[in-house]
């Protein structure tokens, strides 16, 4: 059965029969508003079919109804009309209250049921929709050979779809996080000198280009990787790439939370058999959600609270996660810990400072070992001034408000052992151990430091008169340390925790 066109007050329809299989609606004009406007590019696609429209009706000021769509079929371009009659938003490129991410269109692309290319689709199966687009997203997972799986917070055009798969060089999410090159530079796929890659290995990059990212972490040989937002570049269209630090300049942050196993979000920290299926959801591998805060773990799960995304019946944005199944990447925006130490004298004459430690029992004192003998059977390298910042002049230093924090420092106390292990007997100079809130909140460490559990440290390894390169520290030490906690670098220290679940980032500095 062939197509043709038909003209109402509302809008321009591709006809099949007496039924609509794809529509355009008509807006006010923002010039004349006796005058209804619509955008022409969208019905190029009609007229690529193999059953091309060949002619054309017009019912304007007739009263008529409107047609009816065909059934089960779908519109090959969105409904850009701003909205249907019962609010929701549409993809139509304009302002969103939407406080979650927003995936952009960048070039005329089809949004598809299957994560193949469009011509082994039928016109059911795929919508094309034009670049310039925009839409609220919820989450997305990378499923491979450059796709997508999208899910919108609406759905798209006049389906009742909102999940797709899109060819990621064709689109952009929209974030607040940007690179600039301030240096001609090479975009790389692997942190090395970029005599030992090929030419499809590497990318030349102009000084004052600027791309949008997804993520930034730190990377051996002072290098970052990156994941663009907005682009894909070399001939696999490939958005992740490392960069040398020095050449590019990082402002902005999110947080995102990633999930590495098929898991289930649940209303409360308990067993999936325990809730009813209103309070869960399943999710599957390699989803991301774009996260507002989180709090530290509770019965092996974190507490979330996702940005944009409603999930379940109940249209939840906050969930338990089990912690084994996720990791976070990216920090908040403020945390820019600037903290400092004395440090542990070189040869103390006595035992320094009298310390007392909530819920244990003695005196302790600031020169003294954490671990009298630490796990390898050793004196302990680490001291009590270290991890409370002992001030030897005053005699202040940072009292733990429980317990739990002495617990915190004696767990991480021990992780740096084993990197002194890892690293040869290399010595570690601490910047910052424990910091109770106020501390915290002066020296701008994030409103969830872990630092203020007493399980976290920031330093760097000694060599020589120098230290290692924080980014080498922290490129070495992923792989080793895994999901039992979080490693971040600046260009000045690397940081380690024990929270108990992978957290990945760099800081701005």
């Amino acid at each position: 059965m062939g197509t043709w066109v038909k003209e109402t007050d509302d809008a321009i329809y591709l006809m099949q029969g007496n039924s609509w299989i794809s529509r355009i609606q008509k807006k006010p004009s923002p010039t004349n508003p006796k005058e209804k406007a619509f955008n022409i590019e969208q019905m190029r696609q009609w007229f690529t079919r193999s059953d091309a429209p060949q002619a054309m009706t017009v019912s304007v000021g007739t009263g008529q109804p409107e047609p009816t769509q065909a059934g089960g079929s779908l519109p090959l371009v969105p409904d850009t009309s701003g909205g249907s009659g019962s609010g929701e938003q549409t993809g139509n490129g304009g302002a969103s209250n939407h406080k979650g991410a927003r995936l952009r269109v960048k070039i005329t692309t089809y949004f598809k049921l299957k994560p193949t290319i469009a011509n082994e689709l039928t016109e059911a199966e795929k919508v094309l929709v034009t670049n310039g687009t925009e839409f609220d997203l919820q989450y997305y997972i990378d499923v491979g050979h450059n796709h997508w799986q999208v899910t919108l917070l609406n759905p798209l055009g006049d389906t009742k779809i909102k999940t797709w798969f899109v060819s990621t060089p064709d689109i952009a999410l929209v974030t607040d996080v940007t690179l600039t090159v301030i240096s001609d530079t090479l975009f790389k796929a692997e942190p090395k000198i970029s005599t030992q890659l090929s030419k499809d290995q590497k990318v030349f990059v102009k000084k004052g280009t600027c791309y949008k990212l997804l993520s930034s972490i730190p990377a051996i040989g002072d290098h970052l990787e990156i994941e663009l937002a907005d682009a894909t570049l070399g001939p696999n269209h490939t958005k992740r790439w490392f960069v040398y630090k020095p050449d590019v300049k990082v402002e902005g942050q999110r947080q995102t939370l990633q999930v590495t196993g098929d898991t289930v979000f649940k209303s409360k920290p308990v067993q999936a058999s325990q809730l009813p299926n209103d309070d869960k959801f399943l999710v599957k591998k390699g989803t991301v959600f774009l996260i507002n805060s989180y709090t530290n773990p509770e019965a092996n799960h974190i507490k979330v609270a996702l940005e944009g995304a409603f999930l379940g019946p109940k249209n939840l944005t906050t969930w338990y996660a089990y912690v084994p199944d996720i990791q976070i990447c990216g920090t908040e925006i403020t945390n820019k810990p600037k903290d400092n130490s004395s440090g542990q004298p070189a040869n103390p004459i006595n035992r320094g400072i009298a310390l007392t430690l909530p819920g244990f029992s003695g005196t302790y004192y600031s020169n003294d070992p954490i671990k009298p003998i630490n796990q390898y059977g050793d004196r302990g390298h680490f001291t009590w001034g270290e991890a409370l910042h002992v001030n030897p002049s005053t005699g202040a230093y940072r009292r733990p408000v429980n317990s739990n924090v002495v617990y915190g420092i004696l767990r991480v106390a021990d992780v740096l052992e084993d990197v002194i292990r890892l690293y040869g007997g290399k010595r570690i100079r601490i910047n910052s151990w424990y910091r109770d809130p106020a501390t915290n909140a002066a020296v701008g460490g994030a409103t969830q430091s872990r630092h203020m559990v007493g399980d976290a440290v920031d330093f760097v390894v000694l060599e020589g008169a120098g230290h290692l390169n924080p980014f080498n520290v922290y490129a070495r030490l992923d792989p080793w340390w895994g999901h039992r906690g979080g490693l971040a670098s600046s260009s000045l220290f690397t940081h380690i925790d024990v929270r108990g679940y992978r957290a990945r980032w760099s800081y701005l500095y």
